[in-house]
């Protein structure tokens, strides 16, 4: 039985603004997060916390975007977005941060650059004669 590639831009998984969970998540997708996570995430594709969403204390993830409140460690491999309604203490590692008017961040960030792709050696060009 061979297994399907999950799409990581599509959202399989939504935790409700009811709901509370304790422990850790992995999910190959993205996910949404309107209710209480107490425990690390761990996701391939984005995690998107909700303007009534609270996570604590790890997200690692492709993007994170915070509507609501995150307490701990975000690690990303491309951006961490902080909207207007958003609050993030702790401590970010990505390539890019976007702070909206309004959203407040509190903690450290380490920016690092995109992982850049091996150029092929080109030969220099020789003068005509």
């Amino acid at each position: 039985m061979l297994k399907e590639k999950k799409n990581s831009k599509v959202v399989e998984t939504i935790i409700g603004k009811e709901t509370t969970i304790e422990g850790k998540i992995k999910l190959p997708t993205s996910l949404r997060i309107d209710g209480k996570v107490y425990g690390e995430i761990e996701c391939e594709g984005d995690v998107t916390i909700g303007k009534k969403g609270y996570v604590e204390p790890a997200i690692q993830a492709k993007n994170v975007i915070i509507a609501g409140e995150v307490k701990g460690e975000v690690k990303t491999s491309q951006k961490v977005h902080v909207h207007s309604c958003g609050t993030l203490s702790g401590n970010i590692t990505s390539e890019g941060i976007i702070i909206d008017e309004g959203g407040i961040f509190n903690g450290s960030s380490s920016v690092k650059s995109p992982a850049k792709e091996k150029k092929s050696k080109v030969e220099p060009l020789t003068q005509a004669k």
